[in-house]
């Protein structure tokens, strides 16, 4: 059988997909089972080990707060005899305490050393309580007509050690089924406290208390027989089990806390993860074969495509919206070559672009400098009078403001027009000097009255000693009044502009930087562009930043826009020739 190349590379590349894809698939399903299957079980176990420890706290809570009581209470009939009136309001006093301090007591009642019930509920004769009763401890648990409870029993002793009585309350344990409701379950789970006999205390399947579950009591003998939380696995159910036994090193409560579920609904997260990893291998593996597929085809169409891009470079088609032909061996390195042709045409083709649009604009900045200067003698005519008319007027006639209006609107348009003259002047052609520290220094006394009123503070920082540079003293005022301007009226609330300056490789490189909102990177390279500002219409022309790199580029220097080292703030970096490196380029 005789296959194209087509063929042969699909069959290669689809064995190749789906050996790994179906050896990597089993092994990701196996561990994911394994994985799921003991995050159930961790987060199940640390469940449980929370609602026991809070169940602990609660009850050891209530015990403590009985023992401090009944110190209180013994205290308290130092004074006093225990059947006296003024004890038993003592007596009704604890009681109402200790009830508001732990809700969960539902009745209090006190003996005498002799075992008799002098205050509540009256007790059965017990010869455990009275002057042979324990310490202090939580007993078993007790149902009254369905309703479970547990007697805590705490000793009453004054403060020179002698025992006065024996406190008994019972704690309804209806507040254990109130802590089990809002515990979230999985589907058919149920939650259980038992006792240490293995009767219910609490549980959420519906079930009566105090019964027992026969398949749960090989799991409290096991529970209470640890010291932390376990799990068992018995008939297709998992019960996750913590005992409150290893909470206390005294007496502890025989409890234990029950979560049991059938195993195929608590691990229904693993095997839907094994299917989930079973579907994404077998769409991998069809993605694998439809991409072998495709890739085969386009290993045959190189050659074709670069036949076709040299026919469109050949009739003129250099721009194309398609990506550069891309191939590998020899074919890419031939395709990469024709579009390196592909560039330099269409280099040469806006080079040309340029210099025609070069021409263009130099004829429009002529016949703009002419303009210029021919309305430039009307505006001083139409400034004149309306300013002599203006001064005729008295403030409050009603055509002063018209004519202020005209003379503010004359006099801009005249800055206009010097600013466009100023920036269509050619080169004189003749090598000026100057001292820069003498320029700067007349620059910041003719601004510092405009910068007072501002609040801008303006700071020089120059050598000792520069160099004369290869500029016009007037020149360079008006660059530097143009940056020092631009800075200040960049800081609304006023600021700080550091002029600096100093010698680097025979030319000296000077600073103007501000603490403004700074430049965006994006226009750095545009502010020197005629026409282009930030400012609000009424408020700049475009043109004071544009004559600034006119005047720079008159004297062979440079001038760049950035943002200052801290950040914050913008600054403006120009490089003077000095008079010496401007001779030697001479």
């Amino acid at each position: 059988m005789n296959l194209s190349i087509r063929s042969r590379v699909r069959i290669i590349l689809a064995v190749a997909a789906i050996v790994p894809v179906l050896a990597v698939g089993s092994l990701a399903i196996y561990r994911a089972n394994a994985e799921v299957e003991s995050e159930v079980v961790r987060g199940r176990l640390a469940q449980v080990s929370a609602l026991a420890s809070s169940l602990d706290e609660t009850l050891q809570g209530a015990r403590r707060s009985l023992e401090l009581a009944g110190a209180w209470w013994a205290d308290e009939l130092e004074v006093g005899e225990t059947n006296s009136p003024e004890s038993q309001r003592v007596m009704h006093r604890l009681w109402r305490r200790l009830h508001r301090e732990v809700p969960i007591y539902s009745s209090l009642s006190i003996l005498d050393l002799d075992g008799n019930t002098i205050f509540g509920k009256p007790l059965e004769a017990d010869p455990n309580l009275g002057a042979h009763s324990f310490g202090g401890f939580i007993g078993d648990v007790v149902y009254d007509e369905g309703a479970p409870y547990v007697p805590v029993v705490t000793q009453a002793r004054n403060r020179a050690g002698e025992r006065i009585g024996v406190l008994v309350a019972r704690i309804d344990l209806s507040f254990v089924a109130n802590s089990l409701e809002g515990v979230p379950l999985g589907k058919q789970a149920r939650l259980l406290v038992l006792d240490g006999r293995g009767q219910a205390i609490a549980r959420t399947d519906g079930g009566t208390l105090s019964e027992r579950d026969p398949t749960l009591d090989l799991v409290v003998q096991t529970a209470l027989g640890r010291a932390g939380e376990g799990e068992a696995r018995a008939e297709g159910r998992l019960s996750i089990y913590r005992s409150l036994v290893a909470f206390q090193s005294r007496r502890a409560i025989p409890w234990v806390l029950v979560l049991d579920q059938p195993e195929s609904e608590a691990f229904a997260l693993a095997r839907q993860a094994a299917w989930d990893t079973a579907i994404i291998s077998l769409v991998v593996l069809a993605l694998v074969i439809v991409l072998g597929a495709v890739l085969a085809t386009q290993l045959t169409r190189p050659l074709w495509l670069l036949a076709k891009r040299a026919d469109a470079i050949a009739e003129g088609q250099v721009h194309t919206d398609s990506p550069p032909l891309s191939a590998p061996g020899e074919i890419g390195v031939l395709a990469m070559r024709l579009e390196e042709m592909a560039d330099k045409i269409a280099e040469r083709e806006k080079l040309q672009a340029a210099l025609a649009h070069e021409d263009r604009l130099a004829t429009v900045g002529t016949m703009a400098a002419s303009v210029a200067h021919e309305i430039n003698n009307p505006l001083t005519t139409i400034l004149g009078y309306s300013q002599l008319l203006a001064e005729d007027k008295d403030s409050d006639h009603p055509d002063s403001a018209g004519l202020l209006l005209i003379a503010d609107e004359a006099t801009r348009m005249k800055t206009i027009v010097s600013t466009m003259l100023e920036y269509s002047r050619t080169e004189s052609g003749t090598t000026e000097s100057a001292k820069l520290q003498a320029v700067l220094q007349r620059v910041q006394a003719l601004l510092s009255p405009a910068l007072k009123k501002t609040k801008v503070q303006l700071a020089l920082q120059l050598d000792d000693e520069l160099p004369a540079v290869a500029a016009g003293s007037q020149s360079l005022q008006q660059i530097f009044v143009n940056l020092i301007q631009n800075a200040s009226q960049a800081m609304e609330l006023g600021g700080k502009v550091w002029v600096a300056a100093s010698v680097v490789d025979d030319t000296v490189v000077a600073t103007v930087s501000d603490e403004g909102p700074g430049i965006p990177p994006e226009e750095q390279s545009r502010v020197f562009d005629a026409f282009f500002t930030t400012k609000q219409a009424a408020q700049g022309t475009g043109l004071g930043l544009a004559v600034v790199k006119h005047l720079v580029s008159e004297f062979r220097g440079s001038i760049t826009a950035g943002s200052r080292d801290s950040g914050n703030g913008a600054c403006m970096t120009l490089v003077i020739p000095t008079l010496q490196s401007h001779g030697e380029q001479e």
